[in-house]
């Protein structure tokens, strides 16, 4: 078992410790643990079984896993995941004339690592507030396109009034697909985005969907 990685962050007024361990070669998983004010606000972990299984495998090959993982919950908590006033809203200190889909882009990007993986919609569609969709996914290994089995895929709504909501999680079946109906709900005086992830162990892709505005509904006065 490696010795893991224990760190204070301070930010939003708050101070959030990260704390990443190694379980071990008989429980091979990277777990990263996010604590603010005494109680546990974020988990992840991430297998690391197939670096195990290779010839030449190391101690180091984990340890850098491991340091990659919590990494990444460091950024995440200073891009502002976690604030009390929620996410910072579309655009928030960007000064330009670019759509809202590409604010958008930029507002959910620092979740963004380098795909190994890729994360495909297999229907096109328009989502809508107030709606449930089905919501078909593939999985697919990013160099020849074989399926990826056994992805954690979620589904979460990401608007400029909340935190982020997780709407879906499965994982996919050999096919590397899953599919979720998910409730779209109202957002009044809010915009939205689904943002749909697929993690294998230290891989991850993402499929990000503007949420377009339902239509108004007047109230028709009786003859």
């Amino acid at each position: 078992m490696i010795t893991g990685f224990n760190t204070d962050v301070d930010h939003d007024d708050r101070v959030f410790h990260v704390q990443t361990e190694d379980k071990g070669l008989d429980h091979p998983i990277v777990e990263s643990l996010i604590y603010c004010g005494g109680e546990i606000i974020d988990t992840r972990r991430a297998s690391y079984a197939e670096l195990v299984e290779l010839e030449d495998f190391s101690e180091d090959a984990v340890l850098e896993r491991m340091e990659t993982q919590h990494q990444t919950m460091i950024r995440e908590i200073l891009n502002g995941r976690f604030d009390t006033d929620g996410p910072k809203p579309f655009g928030h200190n960007i000064i330009t004339n670019r759509s809202l889909d590409q604010v958008v882009a930029t507002f959910l990007g620092h979740t963004a690592e380098v795909e190994e993986i890729r994360l495909q919609l297999i229907d096109e569609q328009v989502l809508t507030e107030g709606t449930r969709p089905t919501i078909r996914l593939k999985t697919v290994e990013k160099g020849n396109g074989n399926p990826v089995q056994g992805a954690s895929v979620t589904i979460k709504l990401i608007s400029t009034r909340e935190r982020p909501r997780e709407l879906f999680s499965a994982p996919t079946d050999g096919d590397g697909y899953v599919e979720a109906i998910c409730e779209i709900p109202e957002l009044p005086g809010a915009n939205g985005a689904v943002l749909c992830e697929a993690i294998l162990s230290d891989k991850k892709a993402q499929v990000r969907q503007l949420i377009r505005k339902g239509k108004s509904r007047r109230a028709v006065s009786p003859d």
